[in-house]
Order: C-alpha cells, then structure tokens, then sequence
C-alpha cells in the first residue's frame, strides 16, 4: 500500500525514532493528545511527511473518520505506571486501545505491529533462565505488576480479536530501550540519577538492554516484510544491576553505586514510604522507589530470540557504545546536566 502508517505514542522516546529513521517520502500520520504541543517540540521540526492528529486510543469516534487508507499502524502507546495504584487507568490505555488499534486495522485491512514488552515472558528468579518467541507467559509472577500483567490481557486479546477479524499483528517484545534522544527523560531516568550522584545503593537483580536505534530498524522491517510472524524478540546485553551500573560509569567517567541494599529490607522501606504518604497526603511520598518497582528490581530479564536476526536483520550493537551515545545526550540535553 502507499497510503500513510499511523503511529500511535509517536511523541514518546520509540515514537521520535520510529519517525527519524523513516525510508525518505514513507509518509506518516503521529496520533497526538495536542497538535500545538507537538509542534512546539524541537525534534518534530524536521520531520517530513509527518501529519499530527489529535485523537485517544480509548475511542475511534472522530479522529478516524477522516483518516486516508493506512499502509499500516504503529501501536507504541501504553500507559507505563509500575504502581498498583491507578491500575484501572493502566489496564484500560494498555488494553481497550490496543484492540481498538486491531479494530481500526480490520477497517483498513492493514498490519498492526505492536510495541510490548520482554516482561510479558521473561522475568524469572535467576539469571540462567531465558525466554524465546515460544515461552509461555510469565503470569504467575506479574500478576501484581499492573503494567507487566496488562501487556500480557492485550496481547491475548488482541490475538485473538486480530483472528477473528483477520488482522496481521505482530508483537515486538523488547527489554529497556536506550540510546540518545530520550527526550522526556523516562527510559534513562536511573542513568540520569547515577549521573547527578542521586543513586546512592542498588538492588540485588538483573537487567537487560538494547539500542532503540536497533530496534526502530527492526520494527520497519517487521511491518514491511511480506510474511508475518505473531512474535519477535530482540534480545540485546543482558548484565547484572551492578554490571549495568557498572558499564555506565566506565563510559561515563564517574564512580558507579556500590553499595547493595537487601531485598527485603528496601521491600520495608517502599512499603513504608507508600503507607506513610497515603496517611499524610493520600499518595505515596516517593522518597524511595515503590514497592513494584522494588520487587520488579530484584528479577532477572533473560531474553533470546530464534527469529530476528535472520527474518529482521536484528543485530544489537555493542553495548558500551549504546551507552556512552546515551550519556553525551543526556548530558548535552537534560537541564541538570547541561555542563
């Protein structure tokens, strides 16, 4: 088809690079909350054939009416909360847009490739244990976690309502995304607290990253490859939290967090930190990070894939290199880091 893809998050961190590393004359509708405040951002400037929509994923009413035949949609919208408060809001964006995306291909007989998560398979207790396209869900050990758990409801249903409509989806199942360019300082807000001397200890655990610009090239292709397959991982460096921490000081030139606080005794901490916040101000006070966010810490992140390399042309770059492009954009970026 010639017609346009339509990105939804095409605001975010995935969205920005999805759009830069656009074919020359691939044209592309970004689905936005605010035309105006896209247009005020600084890297949407140069971004050709692009045309904003104002629109919600919560309903097709509107905004779709006008639309031109889509080549294809670019599902990356979620809402990331790893809290257990407000996760009906999570469930909701996370879930209902992503079958609306489904449905809104099924007008347009076109492709959906969706943005979910490592997370929806491969979170385990030890480091040995890895997950490939064919695992099962890891259920069972995020159910708690609403975002994590709320991936997994909308890959399921979305599967099985791109069935009965005769919808090709693909799942794109990444770990933590890095690289320069993360303009609303989430993905990189651990490396941005290490760079300012605000992490003071670690948590006991794994992580695992790729490069976002790696990925970007993965997903064209995804979308533009004539056969489709349901799933893909792409699997990238998976280290330690203090290998990880590690690495960003070496190309950062500073000190990394030495200092390992016991799981159970951060557990304590986050849960008196929320329970002392609900009691003063009705939400937690966020001196420390939250209880999910500390029982996600301490899990490890082991992913492979059988099928990106050869179908995609996947290949993850370097480790380091992905991290020291990081940290000069960050520093050459983030206002508290400007030197």
């Amino acid at each position: 088809m010639t017609g346009p893809y339509l990105v939804t998050g095409a605001s975010g961190f995935a969205g920005r690079h999805l759009l830069e590393t656009r074919a020359e004359g691939t044209k592309a509708i970004a689905l936005v909350r605010d035309p105006d405040a896209w247009a005020e951002e600084s890297w949407t400037a140069g971004l050709a054939d692009v045309t904003p929509v104002k629109g919600s994923l919560a309903s097709l009413d509107g905004w779709t009416d006008e639309l031109p035949p889509l080549a294809g949609i670019f599902h990356f919208a979620a809402l990331v909360r790893h809290s257990r408060s407000g996760a009906d809001e999570v469930y909701a964006t996370n879930v209902e847009g992503t079958l609306n995306m489904v449905r809104l291909a099924a007008r347009h007989a076109c492709r959906v490739v969706m943005l979910s998560t490592s997370g929806t398979v491969a979170c385990f207790e030890s480091p040995a244990e890895t997950a490939d396209e064919n695992a099962d869900f890891c259920e069972t050990t995020v159910e708690n976690w609403p975002y994590y758990h709320s991936k997994i409801v909308a890959e399921r249903r979305a599967r099985q309502l791109a069935v009965e409509l005769g919808v090709e989806l693909v799942f794109i199942r990444p770990p933590v995304l890095l690289g320069p360019g993360d303009h609303r300082f989430r993905s990189t807000s651990n490396i941005i607290r290490m760079l300012r001397g605000r992490l003071p200890f670690l948590i006991q655990g794994g992580m695992h990253f790729i490069d976002i610009r790696d990925a970007m090239h993965a997903i064209w292709c995804a979308m533009e490859r004539p056969d489709v397959r349901p799933v893909y991982h792409l699997a990238g460096t998976s280290s330690t939290i203090e290998e990880f921490f590690a690495m960003v000081g070496q190309v950062a030139g500073v000190r990394a967090p030495h200092r390992i606080l016991p799981y159970r005794l951060a557990k304590r901490i986050a849960a008196a930190d929320e329970w002392l916040g609900m009691k003063l101000r009705g939400e937690p006070l966020r001196l420390f990070p939250g209880p999910v966010v500390v029982e996600m810490a301490r899990h490890y992140w082991g992913l492979e894939s059988l099928y990106a390399r050869d179908e995609l042309g996947y290949e993850s770059r370097a480790p380091l290199e992905t991290l020291r492009d990081t940290v000069e954009w960050l520093r050459a970026n983030h206002p508290k880091l400007r030197a």
